[in-house]
């Protein structure tokens, strides 16, 4: 998981300076007509909604599931770009059955990263004043989810997990993201995602018939334009 982290940290870096670069030395219009790609990026901070099989069920169980993302957006013009975003966080949820025989919870540590649309649905400054206005983008696409899971049983044993595995899947993100610039290029964010996993095991519980599991993350935070 720490390497798969770090393998992260540098691939957005040299992203960044490559952005940077481009930005520096590609200062000549060689035709009025091309598209102005433009670079920004974010850092967020946010907290995860689990919602599967083992449900976030408020107890003295629940732990909040950090989630801190890097997020960088390419923007081909005022209304299409793309999205690259890597997110490493906690997950946990624990079973809401009236049984108590069959309580189980979860915690897991995950690192996932995705490649999104990224769709303009308002505009970024108002047109007869010039001034800079919130800009609304929806989200959608595809990534990969890769966790550490711990499983335990409260009824036999609440130290030791009845299991531990890694479990990875592809997920699908759809979500909504709100950013205001400065005239600095600083800004800020927010965003709401739903991720829908393609496994049913993301929390080592599979109830059938119960469909698969997803999660639901708001973040905040910084965004900054590259050029």
């Amino acid at each position: 998981m720490k390497n798969a982290l770090l393998l992260s940290v540098l691939l957005f870096c040299s992203t960044t300076l490559l952005a940077q670069r481009k930005s520096k030395f590609n200062t000549m219009d060689k035709d009025k007509t091309s598209q102005n790609i433009k670079w920004n990026g974010s850092f967020s901070y946010g907290n995860t909604l689990f919602l599967g099989d083992l449900r976030h069920f408020s107890s003295e169980q629940y732990l909040p599931n950090v989630a801190l993302s890097m997020r960088f957006n390419k923007e081909k013009n005022n209304k299409n770009g793309y999205q690259l975003a890597v997110t490493v966080g906690k997950n946990s949820g624990e079973s809401d059955f009236d049984e108590p025989s069959f309580n189980r919870y979860f915690r897991s540590q995950y690192l996932q990263g995705h490649i999104a649309y990224r769709k303009a649905i308002s505009k970024s400054e108002n047109v007869k004043t010039g001034k800079t206005l919130p800009q609304v983008h929806l989200l959608f696409g595809a990534g990969y989810y890769v966790a550490d899971v711990k499983l335990f049983d409260p009824n036999t044993n609440t130290l030791d997990p009845e299991e531990h595995e890694t479990i990875s899947s592809v997920y699908l993100p759809l979500g909504i993201e709100v950013s205001y610039y400065l005239r600095q290029g600083f800004g800020f964010m927010a965003s709401v995602n739903n991720n829908l996993y393609i496994s049913d095991k993301i929390d080592l519980f599979e109830v059938s018939g119960n469909g698969p599991d997803n999660q639901v993350m708001f973040n905040l935070g910084m965004c900054y334009k590259f050029n």
